[in-house]
C-alpha cells in the first residue's frame, strides 16, 4: 500500500475535522502543516502529530517531500494557493467553492491537466455512503421517476462584517458557503439545469443573506432550494418522484439517516446506511484511490462537475 505525505494549508475548524478524517486511513502521513501564523501551525502540528509545521503556505509547497495538499483557507485564497500547489507538481484536495467564479474554476483545471497534477474539489458529501444509497435506491426503481427536489440548509451565525460568512472580500455569502450543498445535490440528481431563477437577500455587506432558488432540469425535473444566514433550517432534502420519495435527515449534507415511504405506506422505512470515521475520510481516500491509478481527476467529483456546479453558483449569485 503506497503512503502519501499530506500537506495541510490552513488551521481553521475544517482543517481540524478533515484531519480527524484522515487520521484513520493507513495510506496517509500526518506530514505537514501550514499557517500564516507560526504559533497557530505548531500547535496545530503538536495536537495531531504531525511532522513538519510551516509559519508560511509557500514554504510547505517547496517542500518536496509533500505529496498532497489539502486547502482549508478561506474562499478567496482558494483559486492563488490551488495554481501554486499545481504548478510545484502537488495533488490537491481544495475546499468547496473550490473557486469563486466558473473562470477561476476553468483556470484550476486546465493547470491541473498542463502540470499533470491531480485536482478535486472537497465536497465531501458526494463521496459518503448516504449518496451512493441513494442513486442505488433512485436506480433500482421503487420511487418511479423523479419529480422534485427540496432541499434547504440554513443556520444562525452572529452577524460579524469581518467574518468569512458576511465579507465579500473573502468570498462570504450563504451560496457559496451553505447553499453549495442543495446545488450539489441537484447537479448530482439531474445535472445541469435548463432553467433557474434565484431570489437574493442582501446582508449589509451585500452577500447574500438568504437565497431562494427554482431549477429545471433538462428531464423536466424541478427543484426548489433554500440557502440562509438569517434564520435556522431543519436542514434535510426530499426526493420525490412518481412512486414514493426519499428523504435524507437533518444536516442532510454529513453522515446521516435516509428514509423511503412509496405511495400507500404509512409510515416511513429507514434505509441502512453505515459510516465509518467523522465522514472526511471518504474524500481523502478518494484522492489516494485516484492517485494510485495515476488519475488526475475523480470520476466521481470530475473538473467538469466542479465547472458546471460553479456556474450554475454563479447564475445564482447574480440574479
Amino acid at each position: 500500500m503506497k503512503q502519501y505525505r499530506w500537506g495541510i494549508i490552513g488551521t481553521g475548524h475544517i482543517a481540524s475535522q478533515f484531519v480527524e478524517g484522515l487520521r484513520i486511513l493507513p495510506q496517509a502521513q500526518l506530514y505537514a502543516v501550514a499557517s500564516r501564523s507560526e504559533e497557530k501551525a505548531t500547535a496545530f502540528a503538536t495536537k495531531y502529530s504531525f511532522t513538519k509545521s510551516y509559519e508560511s503556505y509557500q514554504s510547505l509547497l517547496n517542500d518536496p517531500l509533500v505529496d498532497v495538499v489539502y486547502i482549508a483557507t478561506p474562499n478567496h485564497l482558494h483559486c492563488s494557493l490551488t495554481m501554486d500547489a499545481l504548478k510545484a507538481k502537488k495533488a490537491v484536495l481544495c475546499e468547496k467553492p473550490l473557486g469563486l467564479t466558473p473562470s477561476e474554476v476553468m483556470q484550476m483545471n486546465r493547470t491541473s491537466v498542463e502540470n499533470h497534477s491531480f485536482l478535486m474539489e472537497a465536497m465531501w458529501t458526494a463521496f459518503l455512503p448516504s449518496m451512493k444509497v441513494i442513486r442505488d435506491q433512485i436506480q433500482c426503481g421503487e420511487i418511479g421517476d423523479l419529480k422534485l427536489l427540496k432541499a434547504e440548509f440554513g443556520i444562525h451565525p452572529t452577524y460579524n462584517a469581518d467574518s468569512r460568512l458576511f465579507n465579500p472580500s473573502l468570498g462570504g455569502g450563504s451560496v457559496y458557503d451553505i447553499g453549495i450543498y442543495p446545488l450539489f445535490l441537484f447537479h448530482y440528481l439531474f445535472g445541469i439545469p435548463t432553467q433557474l431563477y434565484a431570489v437574493n437577500v442582501p446582508a449589509p455587506t451585500g452577500v447574500d443573506m438568504t437565497s431562494v432558488m427554482t431549477l429545471q432540469s433538462k428531464s423536466g425535473c424541478v427543484a426548489s432550494l433554500i440557502s440562509s444566514f438569517d434564520f435556522n433550517l431543519k436542514s434535510d432534502a426530499v426526493i420525490v418522484g412518481e412512486k414514493g420519495s426519499i428523504r435524507l435527515d437533518r444536516m442532510f449534507h454529513m453522515p446521516t439517516r435516509i428514509f423511503r415511504q412509496l405511495e400507500g405506506e404509512e409510515k416511513e422505512t429507514e434505509i441502512p446506511v453505515s459510516y465509518e470515521g467523522n465522514g472526511y475520510n471518504y474524500e481523502a481516500a478518494e484522492v489516494m484511490k485516484c492517485l494510485d491509478e495515476g488519475k488526475i481527476e475523480s470520476e466521481i467529483f470530475s473538473h467538469s462537475f466542479s465547472y458546471e456546479l460553479s456556474n450554475t453558483i454563479s447564475q445564482v449569485i447574480n440574479k
